[in-house]
């Protein structure tokens, strides 16, 4: 899962190169006495937020209190001061290095809670690499690969995991249920007047995870692919908007090129995989264009999703702002992920907009190439 995360990063990368203009960072310096919303590359926030921070960027430093609840998506996220109530967070790594008020929930490639966390309510976790060296005072639900466990935690525990370690500073005040691949497995002195149980049942849920990402079963998997979806939509807007908006001038005028340019992007791509697989030195780098292709076909509708509402934006002249523009993506992502589910038309419309997409966004990054050489 982390090196998932830091190649989604990477392709995102690989979108913004054709944006005009980059985003500034965006530093807080001041009290802000109300909720706050901010979207930029880089955020630093230096002074007390009064009420809600709602951030998405590629890199958030968060080195003042928060007094209400903190929501963030980003590529790397540092939590260096005291967050009074609940933390929603998603990001490819997530350091937490303070004591937050209320709960915790976090979707991330790597999670490492310091000696100086403390998680005051519970603690939910989907991740990579997790590592709890601070303490939790209520209870925890982590699913991951690689666990390490070396603080305290007070309530019941659910831990699901390829490899579990527990370290010597570890300490279970309440039941602990757990499944790791290695099967059962010895908790030594961490356990005060306890029990761990090891159950079967957790490892069938963790395989059943994987459904979340095909957007279909259950309806609480469908309010789970709601959040993550706005969440990704929210960081590629708020990284790559420029990039939405240049794609969009190009779309209106080729419409069929950018078709032409995205089929041959959905059908060469596979076959550049497979002529660097063959080749011994291309091997590396065939499985890094692999990861980034399949992340282009797993993110392609919710791209997609930006790109229509830029281009009905433009096209209809609508005064929108970034907040309209997101949640109008999100709507439409919903839309196109219940008609690609549809038996063989799904595949055909996926084709056909993932192609679209890809095609407007190539034929913009080579437009900037060629604008880049003039100058």
């Amino acid at each position: 899962m982390k090196t998932i995360a830091i190649l989604f990063i990477a392709f995102c990368s690989t979108i913004s190169f054709g944006q005009t203009e980059k985003e500034s960072d965006i530093v807080i310096n001041n009290s802000q006495q109300d909720d706050t919303y901010r979207a930029g590359e880089t955020i630093h926030v230096n002074a007390a937020i009064q009420g809600d921070l709602v951030t998405a960027g590629g890199k958030l430093i968060i080195n003042d209190s928060i007094y209400e609840d903190f929501t963030a998506a980003g590529g790397e996220l540092f939590l260096n001061d005291y967050i009074a109530d609940d933390v929603r967070v998603a990001a490819g790594r997530i350091t937490v290095d303070a004591e937050i008020g209320d709960d915790l929930v976090v979707f991330a490639g790597e999670v490492i809670l310091t000696e100086n966390a403390v998680v005051h309510g519970n603690l939910k976790c989907f991740a990579g690499n997790i590592e709890i060296h601070g303490d939790v005072m209520g209870n925890l639900d982590i699913k991951g690969a690689d666990i390490l466990i070396d603080g305290t935690v007070k309530e019941t525990s659910k831990i699901v995991g390829e490899d579990i370690t527990i370290g010597s500073n570890a300490k279970f005040h309440k039941e602990v249920q757990y499944w790791s691949s290695e099967g059962q497995m010895d908790f030594k002195d961490s356990l005060v007047n306890t029990e761990a149980y090891f159950d079967e049942d957790l490892g069938e849920e963790k395989s059943e995870l994987s459904l979340i990402s095909l957007g279909i079963a259950s309806f609480s998997l469908w309010i789970f692919y709601v959040l993550s979806a706005f969440l990704v939509i929210l960081v590629l807007h708020a990284l790559f908007k420029n990039a939405f908006s240049n794609a969009v001038e190009g779309l209106q005028n080729n419409l069929l090129k950018s078709f032409g340019y995205g089929l041959i992007y959905l059908l060469g791509i596979p076959l550049l995989i497979v002529l660097a697989l063959v080749v011994i030195i291309g091997i590396p780098i065939g499985l890094f264009i692999t990861t980034i292709f399949i992340f282009s076909l797993l993110f392609g509708h919710l791209i997609a999703a930006l790109l229509l509402v830029y281009y009905y934006k433009q096209k209809k002249e609508k005064d929108w702002g970034f907040w309209n523009i997101t949640f109008l993506a999100l709507g439409i992502a919903i839309i196109l992920r219940l008609l690609t589910i549809i038996p063989f038309l799904g595949i055909l419309l996926s084709v056909i907009i993932l192609s679209i997409t890809y095609g407007a966004l190539t034929l913009n990054v080579i437009h900037s190439k060629k604008q880049f050489v003039k100058t």
